[in-house]
Protein backbone atom coordinates (compact mmCIF):
# COMPACT_ATOMS: atom_id res chain seq x y z
CA UNK A 1 0.00 0.00 0.00
CA UNK A 2 1.00 3.30 -1.09
CA UNK A 3 0.88 6.47 0.64
CA UNK A 4 1.24 9.66 -1.04
CA UNK A 5 1.97 12.84 1.48
CA UNK A 6 1.77 16.27 0.18
CA UNK A 7 3.47 18.70 2.05
CA UNK A 8 2.31 22.26 1.68
CA UNK A 9 3.90 25.44 3.01
CA UNK A 10 1.87 27.46 5.82
CA UNK A 11 0.51 30.00 3.95
CA UNK A 12 0.38 32.65 6.17
CA UNK A 13 3.94 32.43 6.41
CA UNK A 14 5.29 32.47 2.99
CA UNK A 15 5.79 35.95 2.00
CA UNK A 16 4.30 37.25 -0.63
CA UNK A 17 6.78 37.08 -3.31
CA UNK A 18 7.07 33.06 -2.05
CA UNK A 19 3.35 32.73 -2.51
CA UNK A 20 3.18 34.15 -6.00
CA UNK A 21 5.74 31.62 -7.15
CA UNK A 22 3.95 28.88 -5.42
CA UNK A 23 0.57 29.75 -6.81
CA UNK A 24 2.17 29.89 -10.05
CA UNK A 25 3.75 26.85 -10.01
CA UNK A 26 0.34 25.14 -8.19
CA UNK A 27 -2.68 26.76 -10.35
CA UNK A 28 -4.91 24.41 -9.13
CA UNK A 29 -3.98 25.15 -5.86
CA UNK A 30 -7.16 27.06 -4.80
CA UNK A 31 -6.43 27.45 -1.49
CA UNK A 32 -2.70 28.88 -2.30
CA UNK A 33 -4.59 31.44 -4.39
CA UNK A 34 -7.03 32.48 -2.12
CA UNK A 35 -4.16 33.21 0.37
CA UNK A 36 -2.13 35.03 -2.13
CA UNK A 37 -5.13 37.60 -2.89
CA UNK A 38 -5.76 37.78 0.73
CA UNK A 39 -2.14 38.86 1.27
CA UNK A 40 -2.44 41.37 -1.45
CA UNK A 41 -5.70 42.74 -0.35
CA UNK A 42 -4.38 42.82 3.09
CA UNK A 43 -1.43 45.37 2.22
CA UNK A 44 -3.22 47.42 -0.03
CA UNK A 45 -5.79 49.03 2.57
CA UNK A 46 -6.23 52.40 0.75
CA UNK A 47 -7.47 50.63 -2.49
CA UNK A 48 -10.60 51.73 -4.00
CA UNK A 49 -13.23 49.15 -5.69
CA UNK A 50 -14.18 50.38 -8.75
CA UNK A 51 -17.79 48.92 -9.68
CA UNK A 52 -18.10 47.87 -14.12
CA UNK A 53 -20.61 50.87 -14.81
CA UNK A 54 -18.01 53.47 -13.54
CA UNK A 55 -15.53 55.63 -15.38
CA UNK A 56 -12.10 54.87 -14.12
CA UNK A 57 -10.29 57.18 -16.81
CA UNK A 58 -9.93 60.19 -13.82
CA UNK A 59 -8.20 57.99 -11.19
CA UNK A 60 -6.52 56.02 -13.73
CA UNK A 61 -5.27 60.08 -15.25
CA UNK A 62 -4.47 60.77 -11.21
CA UNK A 63 -2.68 57.90 -10.79
CA UNK A 64 -0.30 58.61 -13.56
CA UNK A 65 0.73 62.20 -12.96
CA UNK A 66 1.69 61.34 -10.06
CA UNK A 67 3.97 58.69 -11.20
CA UNK A 68 5.44 61.46 -13.85
CA UNK A 69 9.31 62.02 -13.30
CA UNK A 70 9.37 65.28 -13.24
Amino acid sequence: MDVCISMRPDFTKLTKSELRVYVFSHRHDEEALQAYLDKLNAENLNRRIYQPQEDVSEAIREYLSKRVIK
